[in-house]
């Protein structure tokens, strides 16, 4: 054998190594991106089933009162505030409010619109002032609740509906 027969057996054994290290890397990032990824996915259907049941359990409240027992007001107040819930978790399932943002106030405000009310969320760091237009009867039910607006405490606009 002559030196260069060795050089090139070395230099082969060097490509294949790199080869290796190299598709290794990339495997293993591949890998690793595929497991945070499915933390982050875990953790968003996990919300999501949170909020689920939140609504659920407010409308089965909703549901579960005797009339005889209520008066209107009582039957506005909880209205209103299950709207403030409805828009809260249309505003967290759109990824604008974090996900353990919370009611700051429950009872909605009026706006210069007819049929649009604000209500105010709040997280440690932040405040929320989401205004949403109420566009049937049926409080619990997520379609009659259509987001407007999300602002900031400082006036910052977060979302704006297009129409």
């Amino acid at each position: 054998m002559t030196e260069y027969d060795d050089l090139k057996r070395a230099t082969a054994r060097e490509w294949a190594a790199a080869r290796i290290v190299v598709i290794g890397g990339f495997a293993l990032a591949i890998v690793v991106a595929g497991y945070f990824a499915w933390q982050r996915h875990e953790a968003a259907v996990a919300a999501q089933q949170k909020q689920a049941q939140q609504i659920a359990a407010l409308a089965k409240a909703q549901q579960q009162r005797p009339a005889f027992r209520e008066t209107t007001q009582d039957e506005k107040a909880k209205g209103a505030m299950l709207f403030c819930a409805m828009e809260l978790v249309n505003a967290k399932n759109m990824g604008i409010v974090p996900s353990f943002g919370q009611l700051a106030s429950p009872l909605p405000r009026k706006t210069d619109t007819q049929g649009r009310y604000a209500c105010i969320a709040a997280t440690q760091a932040s405040e929320y002032v989401i205004e949403a237009d109420l566009v049937c009867r049926q409080v619990n039910d997520p379609k009659c609740v259509h987001l407007h607006s999300i602002k900031t405490d400082d006036g910052t606009v977060l979302y704006q509906a297009k129409n």
